[in-house]
């Protein structure tokens, strides 16, 4: 061989990555990217996630009580009747639908509220509303600020 000749393969060393491995690792970057992206910006906030979850279970209790009872809320008292009734906060719900347990009461970011209406209270209205924007709700399907709604044809607002 020729001294002045110098081959390519003898100066080559290993230095830098290599084009797979740069492919590889952005696939897996737009992979994670993929899935935190819309962690971060899809999902319902923590305190609207709560008013929720606890109005579905609300809902679910109403749906029972009406399969059990023919109408949304009965009196205590004999003779029991079907009636219209306005209910607020966590105990007095509790004390109606006692399968309703939100957690820490202590804790809550919301107001729980339920309305029963019509003739012998065939219809309702239960609605939650954060505690940081107001303490009643307002009158009506619709949803003023921080608050949520749901009917017995559930009917949504807020959600």
């Amino acid at each position: 061989m020729e001294k002045g000749i110098i081959r390519i393969s003898d100066k080559c060393s290993d230095k830098g990555f290599s084009l797979v491995e740069i492919l590889v690792t952005m696939v897996i970057m737009g992979i994670l990217a993929a899935i935190a992206i819309p962690m971060y910006l899809g999902g319902p906030p923590p305190r609207r996630a709560e008013a929720k979850t606890n109005l579905e279970t609300i809902r679910l209790l109403l749906e029972q009580y009406f399969n059990d009872n023919g109408c949304y809320y009965r009196t205590g008292g004999p003779p029991t009747v079907c009636t219209n009734s306005a209910l607020s906060g966590v105990a007095n719900i509790q004390s109606f639908l006692p399968g309703f347990k939100p957690g820490n009461t202590q804790g809550l970011n919301f107001e729980y509220f339920i309305t029963t209406t019509g003739a012998t209270a065939t219809a309702y209205i239960a609605g939650a509303v954060d505690k940081s924007v107001a303490t009643t709700i307002s009158a009506g399907a619709t949803c003023a600020a921080g608050e949520m709604k749901v009917d017995n044809n559930n009917n949504r607002c807020g959600f």
